[in-house]
């Protein structure tokens, strides 16, 4: 595709984009036309990182904000300048661009005391330093310095993960601020030369060639990953999704992308081998002495269970903590008899408050008495089950008795007991359903995944939507939970079927 007007200048987010995969860099640069449409999920990261933006411009109080458009980088850059020049100490999206094309916008611009130094903090919504933060964080302070600022400390702002909220929220607890000056300034050598190639790649006419790899999914799950599977004619389910490190680096250097074409001789590991087996023949591997087994482990009544819940930086409820999962619905099948009906139960708090109490209270009072508790990744119950327990101490024991009866669905499928070629290499639940049971089908369905149920229910909880889409979201939000627990009933049915 032919170039027009030679660019000078790369942002932060292009030049980490670039280290990442060069060809993504100028995807990103050259085909607007391929970018994909950002998923709820995704904006939904957005959302929450702008509001912790915004908590942190109330930690550093006083300030002054660069309101300038992102693409408009000259007006911002003068904004900043004119905020200097008149006094200002804390400058919110302070701009800034060096002589070689580093440019970078800063969450916070932070006078260091009465010195002409600068401290550069940059807001993440992480609970910890990762290595990419430092690339990001080397860019700001090589802009900045490079632009004639005297830069004292370079700083990450990121979520304090073992803040407990009570009362209002405390911005001192809620952060932690981390002197991450010496690794910035260690990243800082290398960003010439990358800036001189990253410049070269988007003001090429020619598209790079990279193969798929790792690198794909590191740190960021890539936006052309679909269009490089294309490209470069990777199967939908291909050795990319088997095998990775040198086995996988083995086969494509022998031009080896199917899995039907890998040698019966290759070096597996027990799972590999099953997965491979599976797809070449097209046959359901079973395990018969491990399923039953694993059948043996349930004592009647089965309480088949299932839990949606939501996750956020900032702790909304009193006695939680960032990115703790607080659970606001629960689908609950009991079948009393092999086979035969199962009763159902359900819980959905649609009040605008906290959940927990309401939902510990009638999860309790109903999965009392004998009976394994069946659940698909038991962890995840578990946890949420240990943390309700030490925030409900009343409830402790119910729950502890709740977790000592669980039984987990997953185990047979994860550990290949029963493998179907059609689940492709994965035991999720929506990846084991279809391959076993055709009648049921998420498809259909409004809400189809947690991920999106969490989000749909922060929807209703923060009032974003009116009452007559709550309404439907709350419907939709049932469906989805009773589907889950009716596909564990199904599953168990499907490994009694194969002793």
């Amino acid at each position: 595709m032919p170039m027009g007007k030679k660019t000078s200048r790369i942002s932060k987010s292009q030049y980490l984009r670039g280290l990442q995969c060069p060809k993504a860099l100028w995807l990103y640069r050259h085909r607007p036309d391929l970018a994909p449409e950002i998923p709820v999920s995704k904006q939904q990261i957005f959302d929450q990182g702008h509001e912790v933006g915004i908590l942190a411009q109330q930690y550093f109080p006083g300030g002054v904000e660069v309101t300038d458009n992102y693409y408009e980088i000259d007006k911002a850059i003068s904004s900043t300048e004119k905020h200097i020049r008149n006094g200002a100490g804390i400058i919110y999206e302070a701009t800034a661009c060096s002589p070689d094309g580093a440019y970078s916008r800063i969450d916070i611009l932070k006078k260091a005391d009465s010195l002409n130094q600068w401290d550069l903090i940059e807001v993440k919504q992480s609970t910890g330093v990762k290595d990419y933060h430092l690339d990001d964080m080397a860019l700001q302070r090589y802009a900045f310095e490079n632009a004639g600022y005297t830069v004292r400390n370079s700083y990450l702002m990121h979520i304090n993960n073992s803040y407990v909220r009570f009362g209002s929220l405390n911005l001192q607890e809620l952060f932690a601020m981390e002197d991450c000056t010496m690794f910035v300034s260690y990243k800082m050598a290398d960003i010439h030369a990358r800036l001189d190639t990253l410049l070269a790649i988007i003001n090429s006419d020619k598209e790079p060639s990279i193969e798929i790899g790792d690198h794909c999914k590191k740190p960021f799950k890539c936006d052309y990953r679909y269009y490089c599977r294309q490209y470069y004619n990777i199967p939908e389910y291909s050795v990319y999704n088997i095998f990775s490190g040198k086995k996988l680096r083995q086969l494509l250097d022998q031009g080896i992308k199917e899995i039907s074409e890998v040698p019966e001789d290759f070096s597996f590991t027990d799972r590999q081998a099953i997965d491979v087996n599976a797809y070449k023949n097209q046959k359901i591997r079973v395990d018969k002495n491990a399923i039953r087994e694993f059948l043996n482990l349930l004592i009647y009544p089965l309480c088949y269970l299932d839990y949606e819940t939501i996750s956020t930086p900032v702790p909304l409820f009193e006695n939680s903590s960032p990115y703790q999962k607080i659970p606001f619905q629960f689908s609950l099948h009991i079948q009393e008899t092999p086979g035969g009906e199962a009763r159902h139960i359900e819980f959905l708090h649609t009040e605008l408050s906290d959940p927990r109490p309401h939902f510990v209270q009638k999860l309790t009072s109903s999965l009392t008495g004998k009976g394994s508790v069946v659940v698909f990744n038991k962890s995840f119950e578990i946890k949420i089950n240990n943390d309700l327990g030490y925030t409900f101490p009343q409830f402790a024991d119910a729950l502890e008795n709740i977790n000592e009866r669980m039984v987990d669905l997953l185990e047979p499928f994860r550990s290949r007991n029963l493998y179907h070629p059609a689940m492709l290499g994965s035991a999720s639940l929506k990846s084991v359903l279809p391959a076993f049971v055709h009648e049921l089908n998420y498809n259909d369905l409004e809400i189809s995944d947690g991920e999106i149920a969490s989000i749909m229910y922060m929807h209703c909880l923060k009032n974003l939507v009116p009452e007559e889409q709550k309404r439907q979201i709350y419907k939709n939000l049932r469906d989805y939970c009773r589907l889950d627990t009716l596909a564990e009933i199904k599953l168990v049915d499907v490994l009694t079927r194969f002793v």
